[in-house]
C-alpha cells in the first residue's frame, strides 16, 4: 500500500512507476522467501495446472522465468523438466542477485522490455509478476522472445484482490490504495492483440488469514508489495487515518477470529 511509506507507484499517465516497484522489492529481498508463502503456493498451483494449461509442452530446452524473484520457481520447473536450461529476469536487482546465487542465469530487467533476443525460449513462465505490468506491453514482449510454437504460462491477480483494503481505506482520502488489476477479459484481449493463440484462462479465489492487522501488513511489506497503491501521495497518512482503517479491517474477522485477505488469482496460457 502506498500509505505504508507515503509513496505511490502509478504516475499521472496511469503507468506503474517501475523504479519505485523495483526499489520496494530490493528492500524486501532479504525477507521475501520467509514471508512469501502465498506466492510459493500460487507457483505450486501453476505447476499443477500445466497439464490443463500447457499439455502440448513436452520437453522445452530453454525456459524463461519472467519476474523470477529470488528464484523459487527453479525447483518447481526442475521437477517437471530437469534437463531444461532456465533463464530468469526480475525488475529488482537484489532479487536477481539472490536468484543468481541459486545458480540461475538471471538478469535485472522489465517484462515490458525483455533483454533477450527474438525466438529465444520454448516456454515462458511468469508467476505473480504480470500485475505490475501493462498487459499489452508485457504479452507482446513475451511473444517476441518465444520461439514459434512456444508457450506462455502465467499466474496474475485480478479485480477484487485485496478488496478488504479498499473497504478499510475507503473515504479516508482520495488516493487509490490497491493496484488497478486487469480483468480476465482485458487479459484475454491483450493476449489476442499480442498475436498469441490457444488462450486458456482459469480463475480461482484465494484467501490468506492473519492474526492481527500488524502481522498482515508485515507480510505484505515483507514481500515487497507494500506499495500496491495507486496515485502519488505527497504526505504520509496520519495516525487517526491509520486507526480508522485498522478499526474497519477489524470488523472483517472471520469465525476463527482471523483477518482475511482475498486474492483473485488468474492462471493462463497461450501459444505463439
Amino acid at each position: 500500500m502506498s500509505d505504508a511509506s507515503g509513496i505511490g507507484v502509478v504516475n499521472d499517465a496511469g503507468d506503474i512507476d517501475k523504479i519505485k516497484v523495483g526499489s520496494a522489492f530490493d528492500r524486501a529481498a532479504g525477507t521475501y522467501d520467509a514471508m512469501a508463502r502465498f506466492q510459493h503456493q500460487v507457483g505450486e498451483r501453476l505447476l499443477d495446472l500445466l497439464p490443463v494449461l500447457a499439455a502440448s509442452v513436452q520437453q522445452p530446452e530453454r525456459i524463461l522465468d519472467g519476474g523470477c524473484g529470488t528464484g523459487y520457481s527453479r525447483e518447481l520447473l526442475a521437477r517437471r523438466w530437469p534437463h531444461a536450461s532456465l533463464a530468469g529476469c526480475d525488475l529488482s536487482l537484489e532479487m536477481a542477485r539472490r536468484a543468481q546465487a541459486k545458480g540461475i542465469g538471471c538478469v535485472c530487467g522489465d517484462l515490458e522490455r525483455l533483454p533477450f533476443a527474438d525466438d529465444s525460449f520454448d516456454l515462458a513462465w511468469s508467476s505473480l509478476a504480470l500485475q505490475w505490468c501493462r498487459p499489452e506491453r508485457a504479452f507482446s514482449e513475451l511473444r517476441r522472445v518465444l520461439k514459434p510454437g512456444g508457450v506462455l504460462v502465467f499466474a496474475s491477480l485480478g479485480p477484487g484482490t485485496l478488496h478488504e483494503f479498499d473497504f478499510a481505506f475507503s473515504g479516508i482520502d482520495s488516493h487509490r490504495h490497491v493496484l488497478p488489476f486487469a480483468a480476465s477479459s482485458e487479459i484475454g484481449m491483450a493476449l489476442e492483440n499480442a498475436g498469441l493463440a490457444d488462450i486458456r484462462l482459469l480463475h480461482e479465489e484465494w484467501i490468506t488469514r492473519h492474526a492481527d492487522f500488524k502481522s498482515l501488513l508485515a507480510t505484505i511489506r515483507g514481500i515487497g508489495a507494500g506499495e500496491v497503491g495507486g496515485e502519488r501521495r505527497r504526505t504520509l497518512m496520519g495516525k487517526n487515518a491509520w486507526q480508522t482503517a485498522q478499526a474497519r479491517y477489524e470488523t472483517l474477522r472471520d469465525a476463527q477470529g482471523l483477518l482475511p485477505t482475498t486474492y483473485q488469482v488468474l492462471f493462463g496460457s497461450a501459444r505463439k
